[in-house]
C-alpha cells in the first residue's frame, strides 16, 4: 500500500486533497500478521492433468481459492489409498497414506457445493460396490437363517432325549449345529464414507469395512463431537490410532466387541472459524495431539469479489475425474493388505534434504519451534502426501513402482503449503476479537489503499459488513 499516512475523517469527507483541520493523523499501518504467517496458494501443479483441472474447474465455477477443492483432493486420494499402500522410505519405517485435514472457511464460502461435487465419486463408488454386495449378503443371510433353524432344531431333540447316551449324542450334535450358525457372517453393505459417526459407531464401521474409513464433512459437527459437547469426554482412540495404523477395540461397542489390526481412518473437515478456534482451543485435544496431525487449509474469503456467472467444469474434465476416482476406490477396496512402496535413490536424497531442514527448523528460532508438535510429524506427513501423489500419477499401477524425486519434491512443496497454513490457523486459534477485528479494518484499508478512513466505513469493517478483499 501506499506510504501516504492516513486521516480519520467524518463520515461527510471533505474532497480529495482538503483533509478537515485537525484530522488525526496516524503512521502507517503496522501489518497485524507478519511474514511469517502468510498463506501461500495451493500449489495445484502438484497433481496430474486429471486432478489438476478438476481442482482448477471446481475452484473457478465455485469462484473459490484453489485450496479448497485441493485439499479435498488431497483427502479423496486418503480415502481411496489408505490402509492400502503405505510408503517404506527406509528399511523397519512405514508411513500409511491416509490423512487428517482441515479446511477452515467462513459461512457463505460455497463449501458445500466444493464438497459435493469433489466427494461425488467415492458415493458412486460405494454405491457400485454395494450393489455387488447384495447378493452376497442376501445368500448368506438365507443360509445363516437355515443354520440357525437347525441349530435350535438340534437343541430341542437334545432337550428331548432321555437316554443319557442319545442325549450326549444329541447334545454333542446340537452343539455343532450352533458353531456351524455363528461361523456363518452376514456383511453388511461396504461404506467408504460417512460424513459422521459417534467415535463407539466409527470403530464399528472400520472394523465392518476392512479397517478403513473416511469421514469427509463440508460441517464442522465432528470437531463438536470430538470436544465432547454431547457426550462429556469423547473416545479419542478410533482417530488417534487410526491416524497411526495402531490395533484398537472396543469390547463396548457390542457383547462380541471389535478389534481392529491396523486401522486407517481418512478425516477431512469444513468448518468455519470460530469452530477451529473451538477445536483448537480445547486443552483436552490438544493435550493427546489430536490437532497436531491435521492439515489445515485456510482459502482465501472472494466474498464480494466473486464473478456473477462462471463457467462449468468441462465434462471431459468431470467425467475423468469421476472415472478415475471411481475406479481407484473400487480396486482399493477389494484388497485385504497394503501394498508397500519405496523411493527411489534420487526420491531419498529430497527425503532426507527436507527432514534434515525440518529437524533445522525445530530449533530454537526456527520457523517450526513454536508449532513442535505438528512439526515433529511433519516428515511421516511428508511422506503420506507423497505416497497420495504417486497414486494420483500412477493410478492404474502405483503399488508396482517406486516414488520417485519428482513425486517426493512435490510432496516437499504441497507440505510446505499445509505448514504455512498451520501456522495462520494456530495464530487464528490463539488471536483475541480485538485482534481479529484490527485485521478485518487493516486488510480493507491496504486493499483499497485508502489514505482516509471514515469512521462509518472503519464500522462497517469492524462489525463484517464490509466486504474483505480476497488475500
Amino acid at each position: 500500500m501506499s506510504t501516504a499516512r492516513l486521516h480519520l475523517v467524518t463520515d461527510d469527507p471533505q474532497p480529495a486533497g482538503q483533509e478537515a483541520a485537525g484530522a488525526a493523523l496516524w503512521d502507517v499501518p503496522v501489518p497485524l500478521t507478519g511474514a511469517n504467517t502468510a498463506t501461500p496458494p495451493f500449489p495445484v501443479d502438484v497433481f496430474p492433468a486429471w486432478l489438476g483441472d478438476m481442482v482448477t474447474g471446481v475452484a473457478r465455477f465455485t469462484a473459490t481459492d484453489p485450496a479448497m477443492a485441493g485439499t479435498l483432493a488431497v483427502a479423496v486420494l486418503s480415502a481411496c489409498a489408505g490402509g492400502r499402500l503405505e510408503v517404506e522410505p527406509v528399511a523397519g519405517w512405514r508411513e500409511p497414506v491416509n490423512i487428517f485435514a482441515a479446511v477452515i472457511a467462513g459461512p457463505g464460502e460455497r463449501k458445500s457445493p466444493v464438497h459435493r461435487t469433489m466427494t461425488a465419486p467415492l458415493f458412486a463408488a460405494q454405491s457400485t460396490l454395494a450393489d455387488a454386495m447384495r447378493p452376497r449378503i442376501a445368500e448368506a443371510a438365507a443360509l445363516r437363517d437355515i443354520a440357525d433353524r437347525q441349530a435350535e432344531q438340534a437343541k430341542a431333540q437334545a432337550a428331548k432325549a432321555i437316554d443319557p447316551a442319545k442325549r450326549d449324542d444329541a447334545a454333542a450334535e446340537a452343539v455343532a449345529a450352533a458353531i456351524a450358525a455363528e461361523a456363518i457372517t452376514v456383511p453388511g453393505l461396504p461404506r467408504l464414507i460417512v460424513d459422521d459417526a459417534t467415535p463407539e459407531a466409527l470403530i464399528g464401521l472400520m472394523a465392518a469395512n476392512g479397517g478403513r474409513m473416511a469421514i469427509i464433512s463440508d460441517e464442522g459437527g465432528i470437531f463438536d463431537t470430538l470436544a465432547g459437547r454431547y457426550s462429556g469426554a469423547p473416545n479419542l482412540d478410533p482417530y488417534l490410532k487410526g491416524h497411526a495404523g495402531q490395533p484398537m477395540s472396543n469390547e463396548r461397542q457390542t457383547r462380541e466387541g471389535a478389534s481392529i489390526d491396523k486401522p486407517a481412518l481418512t478425516v477431512c473437515v469444513m468448518a468455519q472459524p470460530v469452530v477451529l478456534r473451538q477445536f483448537g482451543g480445547n486443552a483436552g485435544l490438544a493435550g493427546r495431539g489430536l490437532p497436531a496431525r491435521f492439515l489445515f487449509a485456510l482459502p482465501a474469503s472472494m466474498a464480494g469479489y466473486r464473478p456473477v456467472d462462471t463457467p462449468p467444469v468441462p465434462e471431459p474434465v468431470t467425467d475423468g475425474y469421476r472415472h478415475r476416482v471411481h475406479d481407484l476406490a473400487a480396486t482399493f477396496a477389494e484388497w485385504t493388505d497394503p501394498a508397500v512402496v519405496v523411493l527411489t535413490e534420487d526420491a531419498g536424497q529430497v527425503r532426507r534434504a527436507a527432514a534434515e531442514q525440518v529437524e533445522a527448523e525445530l530449533r530454537p528460532g526456527g520457523s517450526l519451534h513454536d508449532m513442535r508438535e505438528w512439526g515433529n510429524k511433519l516428515s511421516g506427513a511428508t511422506l503420506r502426501l507423497a505416497g497420495l501423489l504417486h497414486v494420483a500419477h500412477h493410478p492404474a499401477d502405483a503399488w508396482r513402482r517406486p516414488i520417485d524425486a519428482h513425486r517426493m519434491a512435490d510432496a516437499v512443496r504441497l507440505a510446505e503449503f499445509f505448514a504455512a497454513h498451520y501456522r495462520a490457523a494456530v495464530a487464528a486459534i490463539t488471536a483475541d476479537a480485538t485482534t481479529e477485528t484490527a485485521r478485518r479494518v487493516l486488510a480493507i484499508v491496504t486493499a483499497k489503499g485508502m489514505t482516509t478512513l471514515p469512521a462509518a466505513s472503519c464500522t462497517a469493517a469492524a462489525t463484517g459488513n464490509y466486504p474483505a478483499p480476497p488475500t
